[in-house]
């Protein structure tokens, strides 16, 4: 079956590496990871995944999906995810939902994915609140419902995704699904436009400020801009960096 593609903000990569500050095993494994050093990475990683360190299960289950310190092992990466999600930690869980929307090694299976990425989501994963919001758009893995897609862009908006605001400025400027709103519609443009991790999101965030700003009063223009002025994003949750 040939893979499903939704699309993906520049933001979420395939994978989350959250590590903590504190000095200790699991910090001197994503030392070793982060120079390179993946044979003694996994080696470190793999006692402590074995001795019921989520995050080590999290981050053995990336290497192994992604090759790195041994051959690439898609079952040995889904066992050590499923252990570290059972234990809550919500990249395991967006890994998961990933397995089974991008098939690696597994069938797509788009409403197991969507049940993955619903639990990352509800701990305030980015990366699989802006999927999942995109997933109810589309009614991909679950029903279509514009009302959850818009919720959940929010929540990922919130925490400052651009890529979430600036579907949110076409959601309100075109009234889809919600009643059309040029203030809101501009205020998450904006702040997309600010936000973009890339000149080409930048740039339609721009366009679509100039073009909305056409249409609006004098008093609209200067309630958005004041609610840009005054947004402050959510922090970040759920184990993500």
């Amino acid at each position: 079956m040939a893979p499903f593609c939704v699309w993906r903000a520049p933001l979420v990569g395939l994978l989350l590496f959250s590590l903590p500050c504190l000095a200790g095993p699991f910090e001197d494994a994503a030392a070793a990871y982060r120079r390179g050093d993946y044979a003694n990475a996994m080696r470190l990683f793999q006692s402590l995944a074995d001795n019921g360190d989520p995050r080590a299960q999290n981050s053995l289950g990336r290497m192994y999906l992604r090759g790195q310190g041994a051959g690439q092992d898609y079952k040995e990466a889904m066992k050590w995810f499923r252990r570290a999600a059972a234990l809550g930690v919500a990249d395991a869980q967006f890994n998961l939902g990933e397995i089974y929307l991008r098939e690696f090694g597994v069938e797509q299976d788009l409403v197991e994915a969507a049940r993955w990425y619903t639990r990352a989501a509800e701990q305030g994963h980015i990366g699989a609140q802006f999927t999942l919001a995109v997933l109810y758009m589309i009614g991909r893995g679950v029903t279509r419902n514009q009302l959850k897609a818009v919720y959940w862009f929010e929540r990922a908006a919130s925490q400052g995704n651009a890529d979430a605001q600036v579907q949110l400025g076409i959601i309100y400027g075109g009234g889809q699904g919600v009643p059309r709103d040029p203030v809101a519609a501009y205020k998450w443009f904006a702040l997309g436009q600010a936000n973009a991790r890339t000149p080409s999101l930048r740039a339609k965030a721009n366009q679509n400020v100039d073009r909305l700003s056409r249409s609006m009063t004098p008093a609209q223009i200067a309630e958005a801009q004041r609610q840009v002025r005054e947004w402050q994003p959510v922090p970040a949750r759920g184990g993500q960096s």
